[in-house]
């Protein structure tokens, strides 16, 4: 029969605190939505599975008690950096939503998301939901595991050492939320901008026709249109902003 010994237990434990902060904070397993015994149950498999990978290095617990809190510390600010850098990326495609369905003139019409149980644009909601539906079905989850590896592969249990590039970095990825949320909410923009214009010069022109009659249907025409034309170009972009959202993810873990 397998002996855990008392050393192994807490190297499992402080493996089980990374992996269960970056699990209740990334999208899908961190929603409100999921019950908190399926999350705790899901870092309890995931830290079995990655126990044997689980480099402890030179760790030696701490006799007192005050530095083994500090390390247990240590390891759920290395969760949350990780599964918090995970989210920009969805952030910045929730705020393309949003900024569209505020042109759009959705900017009092709001949803309640079962998923975090907070009121949220139904536009923003509808983007969000289709990009996380797209990264799963491109095997995104399976990138979740393997960030978890990599934190392991450069941080070992008991060898936090925080880097003062880290800073730097999180502030350089969640700066990206607002190109994002251009480079998504771009087409249905210029189109919504372009009916503005228009609706603008029918104005000056025909003074007795009442353009907010008009213009209201007429822009969520063209919104839903544009968003609904644009679908191929959402993929194709979000697919290569996946890309630049892995390497950013990679080089976070490399730098703490």
């Amino acid at each position: 029969m397998y002996n855990l010994s008392f050393h192994q237990f807490i190297v499992f434990f402080l493996g089980f605190v990374r992996i269960a902060t970056i699990l209740c904070t990334v999208p899908v397993f961190g929603f409100n939505a999921v019950p908190n015994a399926v999350k705790a149950g899901l870092a309890f498999l995931v830290s079995l599975v990655m126990y044997p990978i689980i480099d402890a290095g030179n760790f030696r617990i701490p006799i007192q008690l005050w530095p083994f809190i500090f390390l247990v510390l240590k390891e759920v600010t290395v969760g949350l950096i990780i599964g918090l850098s995970t989210a920009f990326l969805f952030v910045g495609i929730q705020m393309a939503g949003q900024l569209v369905g505020l042109d759009m003139g959705f900017g009092i019409v709001n949803v309640l998301d079962p998923l975090t149980g907070e009121q949220v644009s139904i536009m923003g909601q509808f983007q969000y939901v289709l990009a996380l539906i797209i990264f799963l079905l491109m095997d995104g989850h399976h990138f979740f595991l393997q960030a978890i590896k990599a934190s392991y592969d450069v941080i070992p249990v008991g060898g936090v050492v925080f880097s003062k590039m880290i800073s730097g970095k999180i502030v350089e990825m969640s700066g990206k939320i607002f190109i994002i949320a251009l480079k998504i909410g771009g087409p249905a923009l210029a189109a919504l901008f372009l009916t503005d214009f228009v609706m603008g010069i029918v104005a000056r022109t025909v003074p007795q026709m009442n353009i907010f009659i008009v213009g209201f249907p007429l822009k969520i025409s063209v919104g839903l249109l544009i968003v609904g034309l644009s679908l191929p170009l959402f993929i194709y972009v979000f697919d290569k902003l996946v890309e630049v959202f892995k390497h950013d993810v990679v080089q976070l873990i490399q730098i703490l």
